[in-house]
């Protein structure tokens, strides 16, 4: 990757055009601007830069552009990885140059694009950057790996001897005294050096009175003195047209009503007058420099403002004409035309929030001025949804404002009824429950019977500010309510909410088989749906039910994915979560170093935008140090969680989990009495709330903490208590991590004969071995390792060593990349033994030269560590590796251990059909291959089957027979897939359907074997048609 980062003026375009002009590769060209904010537009015009060079580039990309539409900004990976395959597929190396990249700085899901396509960015392509500010991209690590160089304001500014050439091209003859004049008074600033030889030409003779005034500070005083010298006719052409951000012959003769707008346009271009254009003939467009047209516009602004209004209304009319309603807005606004500007940005408010064009809303919406917003009341709405996501509650809030005036001032209950559920989602992200229950509360009311998604929506508001208040049951009662009305409408992602949701208040009640069964289904639709953010959401739920199990590996894997989908999907809020997650269970085994890590990370993100979170996070690393004695730390992290509390409403968390908390730190530390004040407090508190989960520990805290009294009879029978608490809910894990800490307590249980002590003690002793893996796991991560492989087969054989893939070229034959895979497929094997089957037609000298000739280039391309010979023997080498094939084969293993009823049956069937992106090494054709592959595509269709058969377990047949469909477009000669698909057909009443399927499974086999259906399928058809085959 290449930067030329510099301010305006300083010759970035004109540096990028030169390397272009002179490039010795393709080089594909995109000049950017603020159009082009939203993912969705940067990307269709990236694809398209490319396409102007290499034709036909881009149908892939577009598809997959077009399926994830308004999931865009949230999961990039999909079109990143068909950008990249199709860059793969260019044979020759380009450059991609993005020019003012500045006007994309900062836009919401672009920085995250970019980021993930350099970090898969294929060998053949070389990105190219010009921008005023410098971009966000990663800078360090690019630099780290050699892979970034960038040219500055310093590489970019003319020295004495660059302006006395430039000069004399100009016909004007500068001292070499006076050129290092200009030097220093411009800074080398070219655009003032060129605009100070546009003075000198018509002066040449005359004193250089200007030098001392070109600089950027003084560019509005050097274009006046250029534009002054220039005829009427051109003055008034350039003010004129400049109005139009891209110009052409017609829109200049149609909108501005200028005459013979082409030999203008060809004159200002003679004269140097910082314009660009764009293409050739009758599709020529012109653009002129930024710095140049804000002038222009400016200059015609103060001279004749209502000329100037005029013509922008002109263009805007013209525009909507067009139906290009964003340059159509852009004028409006210019005219400050605002009742049409308004007007149009309401018609395309919904459409364009649910396509993901989110930047151009916010862009809209903050060019309005303030007393104008309530004009617009759907566009601020969208506004404050935008905003909530991004955590800016306070100005999202403020659009909520102009949202409610303007619908109120059209009388529309119904949208103000949106307008109240989206400040009830405020409320309860900040905390502050009560307030959200009011708002979703007034939004019901105003609904009565109309309007199904949005009273589903308060319904469910209302649920979630009940747990977070604690009042568990009610919230459950709500939750459910909004779930059916969910259900009715037939909305998979607002369903898979409310699944969660009902999970997390069945955990907080202690009810974990409740909630494993509701996350069970959530993950099913998840996986189904495939954005990363909402997958990282239940993967962070089912990890943390895991935990409570204290099933840690199980927790930490799906920690993991969760925590690299919320990343992938540039997802914050996710990735607190997780990071607290995982924290905990670091803590829990005695990793606190890691933990506290963790825990910094969560409480970064979490601090301003998650109350509950950040609170949570203060009491766990409160025990953290309880646990290593270091009470004054613990005591001090407490307080802040008090403050924190106090501070946004959390009578929960104060009233429960603080003042337990609180209490067994003061007992630890010495101050007993007082902490079973505090314990016995926090204990009446959530025994009215029925905060099942928390009460268990409670009783285990004061337990401990009655031993420490001295007072073993109260310590059993709180011990006792507690677990016969645990015994309901479902969970000890709560036990078996605070018992690490509480040896003698447990001891005593199992002298009194306390049930299940004895096993708590035991799993603390696994959760010890648990903790040295991590240790062993984590030294070897320190090691490091030589390189990594991944290795792909399917589709065709690919190889990548740490993030490089091998090319053709540096394999330098097919024959050696096919060795390579026969090796790690087949391997370890003699060197004969691999002769035979490659270089059966030479002798055994011959063979032997040919082999270590082709072992050669191997090593070279893959490392000479990859293939080793022991003992006369070669395989793959102890390296790290990852091999499509070995995974797919996996997946499918485990993937037979399971019912279709299973979540993980289907999630382990769906990820090998991802897997499989083509047929095992397709350019291979010798013989050895022939039944590895044919082996795989029955793994494949298998695979097919199984994701069919979990629909149909669920009664989703027409899910089901689409998969079962795809298997057939493999392999239209199984007939058990026909059988399978009937079946659904019969099972969803569908008759007619079944019976032509049976028929078209007949016509095939009978055309492609010569032979009927098989007795099975015919009875099939007997008992559907109630008749017998002919």
């Amino acid at each position: 990757m290449t930067l030329v980062s510099a301010p305006a003026g300083y010759g970035k375009t004109s540096a990028l055009v030169d390397f272009a002009q002179h490039s010795p590769v393709p080089v594909c060209w995109y000049t950017a601007d603020e159009h082009d904010r939203d993912l969705g537009t940067f990307i269709e015009y990236l694809v398209g830069a490319i396409g102007e060079r290499f034709l036909g580039f881009g149908k892939r990309t577009r598809a997959a552009l077009a399926s994830v539409v308004g999931d865009l900004f949230r999961d990039p990976t999909v079109v990143v990885g068909e950008l990249v395959n199709e860059m793969l597929e260019i044979e020759t190396p380009f450059v991609v140059v993005v020019d003012n990249y500045e006007a994309l700085d900062g836009a919401f899901g672009i920085r995250t694009f970019v980021h993930r396509l350099l970090e898969v960015l294929p060998f053949n392509c070389h990105l190219m950057l010009g921008s005023r500010v410098l971009p966000d991209v990663p800078v360090t690590r690019l630099v780290a790996k050699r892979q970034l160089v960038g040219l500055t304001a310093q590489d970019l500014r003319f020295a004495p001897q660059e302006i006395q050439d430039l000069l004399r091209l100009s016909g004007i003859e500068v001292s070499e005294k006076q050129a290092k004049a200009i030097a220093t008074n411009s800074e080398g600033w070219i655009t003032g050096v060129l605009l100070l030889a546009d003075l000198l030409h018509d002066e040449a003779k005359a004193t250089l009175r200007d030098v001392e005034r070109a600089t950027a500070g003084t560019y509005g005083y050097l274009a006046t003195e250029v534009l002054n010298r220039q005829p009427p006719e051109i003055q008034h052409f350039l003010r004129t047209s400049a109005v139009l951000r891209e110009m052409s012959p017609r829109l200049c003769h149609q909108v501005l009503q200028i005459r013979n707008p082409r030999a203008l346009l060809a004159e200002v271009e003679r004269r140097n007058l910082f314009i660009t254009r764009f293409g050739k003939g009758a599709v020529a467009t012109y653009r002129y420099h930024n710095l140049f047209r804000d002038f222009l516009c400016e200059q015609l602004r103060r001279r004749d403002p209502a000329h100037y209004a005029e013509l922008h209304r002109r263009a805007a009319e013209r525009f909507e004409r067009d139906n290009d309603v964003e340059e159509a807005v852009y004028h409006y606004l210019a005219a400050e035309d605002y009742p049409d500007a308004t007007a149009l940005m309401e018609r395309v408010a919904m459409e364009w929030f649910t396509r993901g064009r989110v930047e151009t809303l916010l862009r809209w919406a903050e060019a309005l001025p303030e007393e104008v917003r309530t004009q617009a009341p759907w566009l601020s709405l969208y506004q404050s949804r935008v905003l909530t996501d991004r955590y800016d509650y306070k100005r999202a809030r403020q659009a909520l404002a102009h949202a409610e005036a303007g619908f109120a001032a059209q009388g529309d209950v119904a949208r103000l009824a949106r307008v109240h559920n989206q400040r009830a989602t405020l409320a309860l992200f900040e905390g502050r429950y009560e307030e959200a229950i009011v708002e979703a509360q007034t939004a019901l009311e105003m609904l009565g019977q109309d309007g199904v998604v949005e009273r589903a929506e308060a319904q469910r508001l209302i649920g979630r500010a009940y747990v977070g208040l604690g009042r568990l049951a009610e919230g459950i009662a709500e939750l459910q309510e909004a779930l059916a009305l969910f259900r009715q409408v037939g909305s998979p992602y607002d369903v898979a909410n409310l699944l969660q949701d009902i999970a997390h208040a069945f955990i907080s009640l202690g009810s974990l088989n409740e909630a494993a069964v509701h996350l069970n289904e959530a993950i099913t639709i998840r996986r189904r749906l495939g954005a990363p953010v909402p997958l990282a959401g239940v993967l962070n739920n089912l990890g943390y039910l895991h935990y409570l199990r204290g099933e840690y590996r199980e927790s930490l894997a799906l920690y993991e994915e969760g925590l690299a989908a919320a990343r992938r999907g540039d997802d914050l809020r996710y990735q607190a979560y997780i990071s607290v997650g995982m924290a905990d269970l670091y803590r829990d085994v005695g990793a606190y170093e890691r933990a506290e890590s963790l825990y910094n990370a969560g409480w970064q993100i979490a601090q301003e935008s998650e109350p509950g979170l950040a609170f949570y996070t203060l009491a766990a690393q409160a025990d953290m140090y309880r646990w290593q004695g270091d009470y004054i730390r613990a005591r001090a992290l407490l307080r802040e969680a008090r403050q924190l509390a106090e501070e946004k409403g959390l009578d929960f968390e104060a009233r429960g989990l603080l003042l337990a908390t609180e209490g067994i730190a003061l007992a630890e530390s010495g101050e007993v009495e007082a902490g079973l004040r505090l314990l016995s407090e926090a204990l009446r508190f959530l025994e009215q709330r029925q905060a099942k989960r928390e009460l268990a520990r409670s009783h285990f805290l004061l337990a401990k903490a009655h031993l420490l009294a001295g007072n073993r009879p109260q310590a059993v029978a709180e011990l006792r208590r507690a677990l016969d608490l645990a015994d309901e809910i479902g969970t000890h894990q709560f036990a078996v991590v605070e018992g690490q800490h509480a040896q003698d307590l447990l001891r005593l249980g199992i002298a009194e004969g306390v049930a299940t002590c004895r096993a708590i003690a035991e799993r603390g002793q696994q959760l010890r071995a648990f903790a040295e893996d991590l240790v062993q796991v984590g030294a070897k991560e320190k090691e490091g390792v030589v390189g990594r492989l991944e290795i792909y087969a399917f589709g065709g054989g690919r190889v990548v060593r740490d993030g490089h893939s091998i090319s053709s070229s540096e394999w330098q034959a097919a024959m050696v990349k096919e060795l390579f895979f026969y090796i790690i497929l087949h391997g370890p094997l003699e060197r004969d033994a691999i002769g035979v089957i490659f270089w059966p037609e030479l002798s055994v000298r011959k063979m032997r030269n040919s082999f270590h000739t082709t072992l050669y280039r191997m090593r070279r391309a893959v490392g000479a560590d990859t293939i080793v010979v022991e003992g006369g023997q070669y395989r793959l080498g102890d390296v790290d590796y990852w091999f499509d094939v070995e995974e797919f084969e996996a997946l499918v293993e485990r993937a037979r251990l399971l019912p279709p009823y299973d979540w993980q049956a289907e999630d382990l069937w769906r990820r090998a059909v991802a897997l499989y992106r083509g047929d095992f090494l397709p350019e291979v054709q010798r013989v050895w291959c022939v039944p590895k592959r044919e082996a795989l595509r029955e793994m494949y269709v298998e695979a097919l089957i199984g994701v069919g058969r979990c629909y149909e377990a669920r009664r989703e047949f027409e899910g089901a027979i689409t998969w079962y469909r795809r298997a057939l477009e493999v392999d239209e000669l199984r007939e058990d897939v026909h059988r399978l698909i009937i079946h659904c057909y019969v099972q969803a009443g569908r008759r007619s359907e079944a019976l032509a399927q049976y028929h078209r499974c007949r016509e095939i086999l009978r055309r492609e074997l010569g032979i009927e259906p098989s007795v099975e399928t015919k009875r099939l058809y007997e008992r559907i048609a109630g008749r017998r085959v002919d």
